[in-house]
């Protein structure tokens, strides 16, 4: 069995971060409504059956992570998955806890 090297203190804190940004159900629930593929706020508030206010917050607490980006068309920002991690920890979450 391979021994595993220790992670630098920085990158567990960094990780740390991220793991609080995504453990909200809701944002949870974005990153699985991206997963599909981008979408704008309209669109994740008709999924989630949120306020545009609720998901907005959301997604700025997901882009200060740099978990999600949003590419803008004009006045419309559609959002996307900009971290791999995110749908890795959802495919955990699923073979985990979905059962």
């Amino acid at each position: 069995m391979l021994k595993a090297v220790p992670l630098d203190p920085k990158i567990l804190k960094h990780c740390a971060a991220a793991l609080r940004t995504l453990s909200h159900p809701d944002r949870l629930r974005i990153v699985e409504a991206l997963e599909q593929g981008p979408l704008d706020v309209s669109e994740l508030t008709s999924r989630l059956r949120r306020p545009p206010a609720t998901v907005s917050e959301h997604l700025m607490r997901l882009r200060a992570h740099g978990l999600v980006a949003a590419d803008r068309a004009g006045r419309v920002a559609r959002y996307r998955v900009a971290h791999a991690g995110c749908l890795t920890i959802l495919g955990c979450i699923r073979s985990h806890f979905a059962k």
